[in-house]
């Protein structure tokens, strides 16, 4: 009979260990799991970063910057315990793409859109000499849009980043578990 309770008490922390496994992961990650059975970022030894902005006139939102930008998420990664590294093909390129435009009759409104990826080198299996960049993470867009003040429009663009990574270094985690 305790042989029975300890491996039942057993069985429910193990069930309850994998649901907390598949709920920590991002709604895109789940899918994934789903659809290949095995993470894209399983084996992922380090990711190189890089961040693009793109604006509708060279003024608009100048307080933000790339590289700024840039050595934000590397550190946001290192400090979630993911390696980054330069460029090279056997890293994932973790990308920031941010868009903004200036808008509004009086040119006070600025719309954002703020989307990141993860590149990957894959080979195509119709013919495996072929070797190109593929998105890899996150299996359906996460991007996020918003019409905002100018004055606001930084704090969305930085926290839009910032959740991104957050859910980015929640898949890679739960992808390559330390031992």
């Amino acid at each position: 009979m305790r042989k029975f309770w300890l491996v039942h008490f057993l069985m429910t922390i193990c069930v309850g260990l994998a649901a907390c496994l598949v709920f920590a992961v991002s709604p895109s990650e789940k899918n994934q799991l789903e659809s290949f059975k095995v993470s894209t970022l399983k084996g992922l030894s380090a990711v190189a970063v890089t961040v693009k902005i793109v604006r509708d006139d060279p003024n608009t939102l100048t307080t933000i910057r790339e590289q700024e930008l840039q050595g934000e998420v590397a550190l946001a990664l290192q400090n979630a315990g993911i390696s980054v590294a330069p460029p090279r093909s056997d890293v994932g390129l973790y990308v920031v793409l941010v868009k903004v435009a200036r808008g509004g009759k009086d040119g006070t409104l600025c719309g954002v859109h703020v989307q990141s990826s993860l590149l990957q080198i894959v080979q195509l299996a119709r013919d495996t000499t072929i070797r190109t960049e593929a998105q890899t993470w996150p299996a359906f867009s996460q991007g996020r849009f918003g019409l905002v003040t100018l004055a606001v429009a930084k704090t969305m663009v930085t926290q839009s980043v910032k959740d991104q990574v957050k859910d980015f270094a929640a898949d890679y985690k739960a992808a390559n578990p330390k031992p």
